[in-house]
């Protein structure tokens, strides 16, 4: 397929619909140009070490463990489903709409069903597209229920075609929609950059493959956290110290030719709102915040 030397290049699984948005972004800004031109499956990189392809989320898993990706991005709900042999090899802390947030899995039925609970469903259908997952969660509950694929657009199987639904959701705002209530998680599921167990035990592959995660990894986390630098009186450094410490290990320089403090810091990006005030009355000034970016 390839003229080059396999062995020099890493075949790289980006999963189509809806994790590429947040895929291709964090690729890009972790410093790969890519560009994925309409109807193309396997996407242009400016990486002359990487050849990448553009499959579904399903296929991943099942690829990267035939050692025919080397390595991808993949939910852990598929490489569950697939009972995928494969190397985790770090958190990508992604889903389609929300970073730091995964999505869930969950057992949902109509707002007027009689069912509470999962041992309601004892001799039920449910319908599913994690069906091998859907069987060994009822299996760890002790009940013997009927499950059928479904294809998408679960939500709209119950109450006609199925007693209960196992669904996938971030928000909820798709099953309070249709009328439909959570009553149990069945899998909260988690983006990875996973590898082949084959290309891990080749060095220059597996170098290539942490130093990819190292980037792409860094650039997840400084999405979520903000670097916030402030200056302080001497007299004023130990309570600022107090409250900063509660969320990160500050650096402190002395500003040459005063007595005031450089102090800088990372928190969660959502966090700075309310501790910034706070540190404003505690008696920092000069406070800057902006987006943090992490290696490692």
């Amino acid at each position: 397929m390839f003229q080059e030397n396999l062995n020099q290049k890493i075949v790289f699984g980006i999963p189509k619909g809806s994790l590429q948005e947040n895929s291709l972004l964090f690729l890009r800004k972790a410093g790969f140009d890519v560009y994925l031109a309409p109807r193309v499956c396997q996407p242009k990189i400016d990486d002359p070490e990487i050849n990448c392809f553009l499959l579904r989320a399903q296929e991943i898993p099942k690829y990267v463990s035939l050692g025919k990706l080397d390595a991808g991005i993949a939910a852990t709900d598929w490489i569950l489903e697939q009972k995928a042999k494969v190397i985790e090899v770090c958190d990508l802390d992604f889903a389609k709409k929300t970073v730091g947030k995964g999505p869930k899995w969950v057992l949902a039925v109509p707002e007027n069903s009689p069912i509470k609970s999962v041992k309601d469903l004892q001799g039920k259908v449910i319908s599913s597209e994690i069906v091998e997952t859907t069987k060994d969660y009822l299996q760890k509950n002790g009940v013997k229920a009927k499950v059928e694929f479904s294809w998408g657009a679960s939500e709209a199987k119950v109450p006609l075609f199925a007693d209960a639904v196992v669904d996938i959701t971030e928000t909820g705002e798709s099953l309070r929609a249709n009328n439909l209530k959570i009553i149990d998680i069945v899998l909260e599921s988690k983006t990875k950059l996973i590898a082949s167990p084959e290309a891990w035990k080749n060095p220059w592959k597996r170098e290539k493959i942490e130093t990819m995660a190292m980037l792409i990894y860094g650039r997840v986390q400084g999405h979520q956290m903000s670097s916030v630098m402030a200056h302080s009186s001497e007299a004023n450094l130990p309570k600022i110290l107090a409250i900063i410490k509660k969320y990160d290990q500050p650096s402190i320089k002395k500003i040459a030719g005063t007595d005031y403090f450089d102090v800088s810091f990372r928190c969660k990006a959502g966090q700075a709102r309310d501790l910034l005030p706070v540190l404003k009355m505690a008696g920092a000034v000069g406070i800057v915040q902006s987006p943090a970016f992490r290696l490692g």
